[in-house]
């Protein structure tokens, strides 16, 4: 990471680490939340598994009502989205497929404004439960040291994920030519000759499309459905693992991006047959296209990362695996099919996540460490 943020510094000078509406992009607002959301369900878990010490009768009777007061936020927050005429215009007049990003970022909203007072009452009645007593110091002092951990396992991926929304700034502060045009040659060269892009046309069909646009967009929800599994089932050190792979295939891919530009055929070319996305357009554009930078392309990071978190699955959560396994398996045909990659920007990024896998498995000290719980 240090080597990342010198190469950029090197690139185009410190003046984009101050732009910071680009510290928190969708990925990282997502894995965020997921940490929240994780972090909770940890608390609750391991609550619920310790008994209430004899005699704490009056302790848990006030737990419980507390309860009311570390829902308030929650409850407000949610009788007042409802409530606002706006949303409901909005919905009235969104088409089926827009509704799905609207429902997320309500559902982000209203969640994040609750979820902080739920912890501290999870972290509160955790607290009683193991020492019969509340002690403001000792609490302080332990949640600190937690919280501590939590950030040291967390901030250093949260950083890189945040640092896509810097690269179009880096690429374009000093731009280098664009190889559309290398990769589109390389590809009919592996097709001795024929475009697969070209050739993509004649097996278009509304219902691959949307199947294709549907795995393409879940690219999103991976990082923090996999990454979030990884932590509740497979605890720090996997989590560690995991965030080292797709933490340090991401910067190679930075790095690559600003060497070699590539733009994609879908922004650089025409076609012949238009890919009829009726009914989750609107949710790729929300969650895809609304937030990609212009040169992101070699390599192909949809196929790259969906790789290692599928292999970060398979590792620590295995039931979770055969779940994503279907979407992961579409995502090198949806990047050529939607025409966001090139052939090559695919083969690229199959390549570097075999090599993630084997960089992680000979750094491990531990290389057998795997959880096939949940």
């Amino acid at each position: 990471m240090l080597a990342f943020i010198a190469f950029v510094l090197v690139r185009v000078g410190p003046a984009v680490f101050l732009e910071y509406r680009q510290l928190a992009g969708l990925r990282t607002v997502s894995v965020f939340f997921a940490l929240g959301l994780v972090g909770a369900v940890a608390l609750a878990r391991e609550m619920s598994a310790l008994p209430w010490p004899p005699g704490t009768e009056r302790l848990e009777r006030f737990h419980m009502r507390a309860l009311l007061a570390a829902a308030f936020p929650l409850s407000f927050a949610t009788v007042l989205a409802l409530s606002t005429p706006t949303l409901w215009a909005e919905v009235s007049k969104a088409r089926a497929a827009q509704l799905i990003p609207m429902t997320a970022t309500l559902f982000l909203r209203v969640v994040g404004v609750g979820l902080p007072t739920i912890l501290l009452w999870l972290a509160i009645g955790l607290e009683l439960k193991r020492h019969g007593n509340f002690e403001l110091k000792r609490f302080v002092l332990m949640q600190g040291r937690d919280f501590a951990g939590v950030l040291r396992d967390w901030v250093p991926l949260l950083f890189i994920l945040s640092a896509y929304a810097w690269m179009d700034a880096v690429v374009g502060g000093k731009m280098s030519e664009e190889q559309d045009a290398l990769m589109a040659s390389i590809d009919r060269t592996i097709f001795f000759g024929h475009d697969p892009n070209e050739l993509m046309q004649a097996i278009i069909v509304r219902p691959l499309s949307e199947w294709l646009a549907f795995a393409y967009s879940f690219y999103a929800v991976l990082y923090p459905l996999v990454l979030g599994a990884v932590f509740l089932f497979g605890g720090r050190r996997a989590l560690r693992e995991s965030a080292f792979t797709i933490g340090a295939a991401l910067l190679v891919s930075y790095v690559s991006y600003s060497l070699i530009p590539v733009k994609g055929p879908v922004l650089t070319r025409t076609f012949d047959v238009s890919l009829d996305l009726y009914l989750l357009a609107s949710v790729k554009e929300a969650m895809m296209d609304a937030t990609r930078i212009t040169w992101d392309c070699f390599p192909s990071m949809h196929t790259c990362c969906s790789i290692l978190l599928a292999w970060c699955a398979w590792r620590h959560v295995r039931r979770l695996f055969w779940w994503v396994l279907p979407i992961v398996a579409s995502m090198p045909l949806a990047c050529v099919y939607l025409r966001y990659h090139y052939v090559i920007d695919v083969l690229a990024g199959l390549v570097l996540a075999v090599v993630m896998t084997q960089v992680t498995k000979r750094l491990n000290h531990n290389p057998s460490i795997e959880t096939q719980s949940a």
